[in-house]
């Protein structure tokens, strides 16, 4: 994809030397080992989606960073948050857009973390997939998530699968300032704005 890419909220976040080679441990034992309880992420995350966001979404970052076999465990049991956060974690460690990685933003997604929709779906964008991620980021959007909203405006204005409409584009990209005009999508969907005149 172009210079636009999904930079979830814990940009800042970097998971230390000695937690990363634990993870890193972890990851490839799950690899090795392919733990029953978690589906490959075959899937669009569109079709997973629930209709509404997990309303009780806790994640920690460091906590899951500093503890991993515990946050997969209650990731495991159908802890959302949990799983967004290792997600992250394993991504973060690997520096790379792994299978793991993925397939844990796709059981966060399936347990109503929209945002873990929206990375899941920029992986099957990077992936030339682009009518599943733009029809995830259409409904993460309408969830209110800011980077599917700038996602889908990028999409539009640019007619990547979809076909350009710079009305809607505008209308998406408006709800990307949720959390304010310092949040990387806010950012990204401002610098999207000025390419379509606004």
């Amino acid at each position: 994809m172009t210079a636009l890419t999904i930079v979830a909220a814990a940009s800042l976040f970097s998971v230390s030397t000695t937690n990363a080679a634990d993870v890193i441990k972890l990851v490839e034992q799950m690899e090795a080992s392919w733990p029953d309880w978690l589906q490959k992420p075959d899937q669009c995350p569109a079709d997973l989606m629930p209709a509404h966001e997990n309303s009780a979404l806790d994640f920690s970052l460091e906590r899951c960073s500093a503890a991993p076999e515990q946050c997969l465990a209650a990731c495991r049991t159908g802890t959302a948050g949990d799983c967004y956060a290792m997600a992250i974690v394993f991504q973060k460690a690997r520096r790379e857009n792994d299978v793991i990685a993925q397939t844990i933003f796709q059981r966060a997604c399936m347990l109503g973390v929209v945002s873990g929709c929206t990375n899941r779906a920029a992986a099957k964008d990077m992936e030339q997939n682009n009518t599943c991620a733009v029809r995830t980021y259409g409904l993460a959007c309408d969830l209110n998530d800011p980077w599917a909203c700038t996602m889908v405006g990028f999409h539009l204005i640019r007619g990547i699968g979809i076909e350009k409409n710079p009305a809607r584009a505008r209308q998406a990209l408006a709800k990307s300032c949720r959390f304010g005009d310092g949040d990387d999508a806010c950012r990204a969907s401002k610098a999207l704005l000025k390419e379509i005149g606004n």
